[in-house]
């Protein structure tokens, strides 16, 4: 069951990204992305609030203070993910993300050993070498883009691979120490915290916008912010069910390894990008490194 979960959860992943790139056209000031981010996680909200609801009733909000910690801390680490992927984008350091990403999976596999004693094979260290290879691969950066490279940038990438990494560590957390809340409760307490951040990060950078910009009409991509909104529900619900199944050894560099597959294909597919043989060298390695792992 575990697989299954996390391939709802891959799929509503890759949705969600390919409306994330249907809509980057449209916005480009930092206080629009938060804006905009932040209307997405006031749904996400409402959707955890229906269904926690019709599932088990509003008595069913009351949750422990260990349930709230583990929220809050998924719902802060998943803003601050947010906003250092779109400052480091923003800083052309958009090629090295996914090493990054990558590297970050390391928080949640030494964690749950530490914490709940899962263990990592020999070959699944194996695997998440050549994974990482793979992803090295894929990037094709070139010296160029490694000139942009400033400390700060660098900076940046940690934080959104280790808040990246801290986000996953959460679910790991809720389905361990908690076993009467839903993970749509879970989900609505995180959205909470999570919109809260956003909401102050857009306050920060509309306070230092000098109105030179041109302001950004949301409407154009209301829908797209619905359906990613329900996406990225989707996708942190089932990938904390599948986390009740699979180690985080076989989970996270599944769901990382499989993510930038599924997103390199529906590049190549929908939006006619044409895959380069490095690329395609890439997807073959990670494709090989996730059989190891999960043998």
């Amino acid at each position: 069951m575990g697989y299954l979960f996390l391939a709802i959860a891959l799929f509503a992943g890759a949705t969600k990204g390919y409306c994330g790139k249907m809509t980057s056209g449209y916005v480009n000031e930092y206080k629009d992305a938060m804006l905009a981010n932040t209307i997405r996680m006031v749904f996400c909200i409402l959707i955890g609030f229906v269904i926690t609801a019709i599932q088990s009733g509003l008595g069913a909000f009351r949750i422990d203070m260990t349930t709230l910690l583990i929220s809050a801390l998924s719902g802060i680490t998943s803003s601050i993910f947010v906003v250092s992927w779109l400052v480091s984008v923003k800083k052309g350091a958009y090629m090295m993300m996914d090493v990054f990403l990558m590297l970050g999976m390391v928080v949640p596999l030494i964690g749950s050993n530490i914490a709940f004693g899962e263990s990592i094979r020999p070959m699944q260290w194996l695997g998440l070498g050549i994974l990482m290879i793979a992803v090295l691969i894929m990037c094709s950066y070139n010296n160029s883009i490694k000139s942009k490279m400033t400390i700060s940038s660098v900076v940046l990438l940690i934080v959104c691979g280790v808040s990246c990494g801290l986000t996953d560590f959460s679910q790991k957390l809720f389905v361990e120490y908690t076993d009467s809340i839903s993970i749509a409760t879970f989900n609505f307490y995180t959205y909470i915290f999570s919109a809260a951040v956003l909401l102050c990060f857009y306050l920060i950078f509309s306070s230092r916008d000098k109105g030179e910009g041109r302001p950004t009409d949301l409407r154009h991509i209301f829908g797209y912010i619905l359906v990613m909104s329900a996406c990225l529900f989707a996708n942190s619900y089932f990938q904390t069910k599948a986390a009740g199944f699979l180690s985080s050894a076989q989970l996270y560099p599944l769901s990382k390894g499989a993510g930038l597959i599924l997103s390199s294909l529906m590049s190549a597919v929908l939006f006619k990008e044409r895959l380069s043989l490095k690329a395609i060298i890439g997807i073959v390695l990670s494709f090989g490194a996730l059989l190891i792992i999960n043998l």
